[in-house]
């Protein structure tokens, strides 16, 4: 087993994919520039990642993530209207409200480079980071604490008053909002350190 091949050709495919996402503009915008310090690297590459969102999520029951429906997303603050408006397409299943930190997976080269990433992304808060993977290849995530997952109705009716979506919607708010001052101590973290 070749190490550094494995690493050049896992590196070549991610890029590809995020290359094409970029062209698509499907790529998470927020996040871009600290992936693209990342992918710079020699020692790093980035092969999936997301800034941070919040989520209206429609599921079946706990856990059926492949039946999980979308009903709105979004990687910015919002407003309780946009969830009601979104709740329009709901139909039968447990409603939730998410609000999710960023999360960056990052193959690293070798154990001193994933070390160094894990340090880096805890002292600039991401207190969660951790290896993922140490076989076949050595993935970082980087995540945080920082989260809401909140049932809010069932089958399309909301079952909160007004009064309470409003602190949910400004608690998913909190997330998002801490989330982008992380990313941005992050992001100088890694220009200093990279």
């Amino acid at each position: 087993m070749n190490l550094e091949k494995d690493f050049l050709d896992g590196e070549k495919i991610a890029l590809e994919k995020l290359s094409k996402a970029k062209d698509e503009k499907r790529a998470d915008e927020k996040i871009l520039p600290i992936l693209d310090i990342i992918n710079r690297s020699d020692d790093y590459y980035t092969s999936s990642s997301c800034a941070g969102r919040i989520v209206l999520l429609e599921i079946p029951g706990i856990g059926d993530k492949k039946n999980a429906k979308f009903l709105g997303k979004w990687h910015r603050t919002i407003q309780p209207e946009e969830i009601l408006s979104s709740m329009k397409n709901a139909k039968t299943g447990q409603l939730w409200l998410l609000a999710q930190s960023p999360i960056i997976h990052i193959t690293a080269k070798n154990n001193a480079a994933a070390d160094k990433m894990v340090k880096t992304a805890v002292a600039s808060g991401f207190k969660h980071s951790s290896l993922k993977s140490i076989v076949g290849k050595i993935v970082v995530e980087i995540c945080s604490t920082e989260r809401l997952d909140s049932p809010i109705g069932r089958n399309g009716m909301l079952f909160c008053d007004d009064e309470y979506l409003q602190l949910l919607v400004d608690i998913a708010n909190d997330v998002i909002n801490k989330s982008t001052k992380k990313l941005y101590r992050f992001k100088n973290k890694i220009k200093e350190n990279f």
